[in-house]
């Protein structure tokens, strides 16, 4: 696994890099012996250090973890936990999905995605302010839209699970390999996993009067 240790507007130092290198290869090699790469980010904050580490698994499975401290050493060590949790985690239900492991990586789709900015947003990264008049409508004015486009893969709703837990995102949007309609999973603010499923509305829905 190729790694990348560096520090935000800061010098890591050869005892922390050592430190991550070693500590990241033992951990990562237990559970996911063919990661591609990962990097460590070190940056200080009010309360210490920070550190945040992102591992490439495959070229589309991702691991993300995140941890704070004193010192940091111990910064890299709370990552580092998380990280190995998510592993862990990871390894024990992949057992049960080894048949449909290759799909992840051969069957994707790609989906339309709108980003909307308002109209103040978007004036504050121009140069230029808009003339009085524009000005004074501004709550009025259209949103600018950027087209651009998700990967959406077909997976089950286990391995999407799987997926989000690694990542660290907040949602997944995929294709249920059961009957290939689009399905969310995504993260609940009481620390649980929710799934959306619109097709399973259809079976709901009774007979029309």
């Amino acid at each position: 696994m190729i790694l990348n240790i560096s520090g935000r507007n800061m010098d890591t130092g050869a005892a922390f890099q050592e430190y991550a290198r070693t500590t990241l290869h033992s951990i990562v090699e237990k559970y996911f012996s063919n990661a591609v790469s990962g990097t460590v980010t070190l940056e200080k904050s009010d309360a210490g250090f920070e550190v945040n580490i992102r591992i490439n698994l495959t070229k589309r499975i991702e691991l993300e973890s995140k941890g704070s401290a004193r010192d940091a050493h111990a910064a890299l060590d709370s990552a580092a936990e998380h990280a190995e949790k998510r592993l862990r985690r990871h390894k024990r239900r992949l057992k049960n999905h080894r048949s449909a492991a290759g799909q992840l990586e051969e069957d994707i789709q790609f989906a339309p995605m709108s980003v909307y900015a308002g109209a103040q947003q978007i004036q504050a990264d121009q140069a230029e302010p808009l003339p009085e008049r524009e000005a004074e409508n501004d709550d009025d004015a259209l949103p600018v839209i950027a087209e651009l486009s998700y990967e959406v893969e077909s997976m089950s709703v286990e391995q999407a699970v799987m997926r989000l837990e690694l990542s660290g995102e907040n949602c997944l949007l995929f294709r249920n390999s059961g009957h290939l309609g689009l399905n969310m999973v995504h993260l609940r603010n009481d620390g649980s996993i929710g799934w959306v499923d619109p097709r399973g509305n259809r079976n709901l829905a009774g007979p029309s009067a």
